[in-house]
């Protein structure tokens, strides 16, 4: 098992995503009224941030596998402090948005880092607990990242979030560089690094294995993100909620799926990796047929935050699993691996986030959005578990 203390430091260098979206998302009203600009424009600043995200690890992932992880991890780390920096400095929207390009590509670089240590230092069942409990741990992110930019909104307005943004991007630099050990660069290097780096990206993308357990993870989390991006429109317009009172419900469903990764992370070494996602799988696609049927039903409110909570919480037994027997097919090659699933997993949310807008009845299409996911991950995954059990028969 990983010690503790670098066990906390990369499930911080992890939650990179949750920090730096949902705390200023209260905010971002404000930061198109004092530019000057409409709703749509101050939106790029989200939409920047995950672009630059998906190209970070995407970028740094496999460059890693031949050079090693720490050093890139704290060039990383410094990138994502000086663009919060920059961010709460710009004079300008347009400022802020090369910032947030820039806070997501530093951030996006540390997220595929730290989930690549794992693989360098654990394999089997034990990467995938280790997975679970950072899963786990940057479970709390989503949960209290909304309550403190709530918090923060009025008292220091949306520069003094990414102040405090750059306090956490300082803290991540720090832990990374007293407790994250070098590992990586076991990669076998052909030629230049550029075309390494190729060769690797080529070697995974024809991995058939690879692509189902990375279909299954990203389509588990787009499950989630289903929810993620319409929820404010379901609980706020639908039902009527205060922004206060939506926090608080977005905070349960967090910590629903902190209470599954934490399961998940405890019986993960007894059934395995394997069984544990097939678990996750059906439960996700049974919350996703009790949410669509109550909600085509016209549920009261209580009952379709509780069959949200049964549709995602189970993701919580996806993404680890998923992501420790993928990276596990090739552990010298779990950077490049990574950076795939990470590139995916980002691309599919940026792809989910506008359907859920679409239709009249934002409560259907989030159902339909969740139930689809889940089918789709379900279909990859058992399709790539029942391959890899014939390839080890």
């Amino acid at each position: 098992m990983i010690p503790v203390p670098l066990m906390l430091t990369l499930a911080l260098l992890s939650a990179t995503a949750p920090f730096a979206t949902d705390m200023y998302l209260p905010v971002l009203p404000h930061i198109a009224g004092e530019f000057g600009v409409e709703q749509a424009v101050a939106q790029f600043t989200l939409t920047g941030f995950f672009v630059g995200m998906a190209f970070g690890q995407l970028l740094i992932g496999p460059v890693s596998d031949v050079v090693g992880r720490r050093r890139l991890l704290l060039w990383s780390a410094g990138l994502a402090l000086v663009a919060s920096v920059l961010a709460a400095l710009a004079p300008g929207i347009g400022v802020l948005i090369l910032a947030r390009i820039l806070q997501g590509l530093g951030g996006g670089a540390c997220n595929v880092l730290a989930r690549s240590v794992v693989p360098d230092l654990l394999s089997g069942s034990a990467a995938a607990k280790t997975f679970s409990v950072l899963m786990a741990i940057g479970g709390i992110a989503p949960a209290i990242a909304p309550v403190i930019g709530g918090l923060l909104a009025e008292p220091v307005g949306w520069r003094g979030i990414f102040w405090t943004l750059t306090g956490l991007h300082a803290v991540q630099l720090l832990l990374a560089f007293l407790l994250v050990p070098e590992t990586g660069g076991k990669a076998e290097r052909t030629g230049g690094l550029v075309r390494t780096v190729a060769g690797n990206y080529l070697t995974v993308v024809r991995m058939p294995l690879v692509w189902g357990f990375l279909l299954a993870m990203a389509f588990g989390f787009g499950a989630l993100f289903s929810y993620i991006s319409a929820s404010s429109f379901v609980l706020q317009t639908v039902y009527g909620f205060s922004p206060a009172h939506y926090s608080l419900l977005f905070a349960i469903n967090a910590l629903g799926m902190l209470v599954a990764t934490t399961i998940n992370s405890r019986l993960v070494t007894r059934f395995g990796a394997v069984t544990m996602l097939r678990a996750g799988l059906l439960l996700c696609v049974g919350g996703g047929l009790i949410l669509t049927v109550a909600a085509l039903a016209d549920a009261p409110w209580y009952l379709i935050v509780a069959c949200i909570l049964l549709a995602t919480s189970p993701v919580g037994f996806i993404m680890g699993n998923a992501t420790a027997l993928a990276t596990g097919i090739r552990r010298e090659l779990a950077g490049s691996i990574s950076a795939v699933m990470g590139f995916v997993q980002s691309l599919l949310g940026g792809i989910v986030s506008p359907l859920m807008g679409l239709g009249s009845q934002p409560t259907h299409t989030m159902a339909f959005g969740i139930l689809t996911c889940g089918i789709i991950a379900a279909a990859a995954g058992f399709g790539a578990t029942s391959r890899l059990a014939r390839e080890a028969g």
